[in-house]
C-alpha cells in the first residue's frame, strides 16, 4: 500500500510512549482507517467509526509532544488527528502551534485559516492566525485577525479578557511598524 502521507513516511518518533515497531502499526492502522473512511465516504461527525476515547489519548499524546517542545512529532499526530477527524477545532488550534514552534508560519497559518470553518467565532484561533501573519511579517491581516480576536473576546461574556488584553498588547506595539496614516486607524484602547 503506498503511504497516504507522503510527507509523513518516515515513523513518527514517539519517544518512550512507544516502541519503534508499535509506532508503525499505529502509523498503518492510522492509514487503513484514513483509506477506510475515502472509500465509504464517511461524513464529517462519523469519524470512521472510532470512539472519542480513541481521539482523546491520541490528542493527550500530540499536547505531550508539543509541551516536549517535539514539535515534529506532534505535526504528525496533528496531522493524523485532523485527518481522520476534520471538524474539530482543537486539532487545528494544536497544529497551527506547533508550525508556530517550529517557525514555519505560512504551514501555521494554514492551519488556523482551515480552523476557522469549525470556529468562526473562536478569539484564541483568531488571536493565533493573527499572531502567525505577524511572525511572517505580513502585518496588515495581522492587525485585522489580531483586533478581530479583541472583539470576539470583549464580547464573550463568559471570557476572562486575557486574549483581548493581549491583543490590545500586540496592537499596540504594532503601530510602529506601519505607516502613520495606518497606525492613525487602528483601534488600539485599553
Amino acid at each position: 500500500m503506498q503511504s497516504l502521507f507522503s510527507d509523513t513516511a518516515s515513523v513518527i518518533d514517539l519517544g518512550p510512549d512507544l516502541s519503534p515497531e508499535d509506532s508503525q502499526r499505529l502509523q498503518n492502522r492510522v492509514e487503513e482507517l484514513v483509506l477506510l473512511g475515502a472509500q465509504k465516504r464517511v461524513q464529517p461527525g462519523d469519524a470512521i467509526g472510532l470512539p472519542q476515547s480513541y481521539f482523546d489519548a491520541f490528542n493527550e499524546l500530540a499536547v505531550r509532544h508539543y509541551r516536549q517542545k517535539n514539535y515534529d512529532s506532534a505535526v504528525k499526530l496533528y496531522t493524523r488527528l485532523v485527518q481522520l477527524k476534520p471538524y474539530e477545532l482543537g486539532y487545528y488550534k494544536g497544529l497551527g502551534a506547533c508550525y508556530l514552534g517550529l517557525e514555519r508560519y505560512d504551514s501555521a497559518i494554514k492551519a488556523y485559516a482551515c480552523g476557522q470553518y469549525f470556529g468562526a467565532l473562536d478569539a484564541e484561533l483568531h488571536y493565533y492566525l493573527g499572531l502567525a501573519y505577524y511572525f511572517n511579517k505580513e502585518i496588515e491581516p495581522a492587525f485585522e485577525w489580531i483586533r478581530f480576536a479583541r472583539v470576539l473576546d470583549e464580547q464573550d461574556a463568559g471570557s476572562d479578557k486575557t486574549i483581548a488584553a493581549f491583543a490590545t498588547q500586540l496592537l499596540t506595539r504594532m503601530q510602529a511598524l506601519v505607516s502613520p496614516e495606518q497606525a492613525a486607524k487602528m483601534d488600539v484602547r485599553p
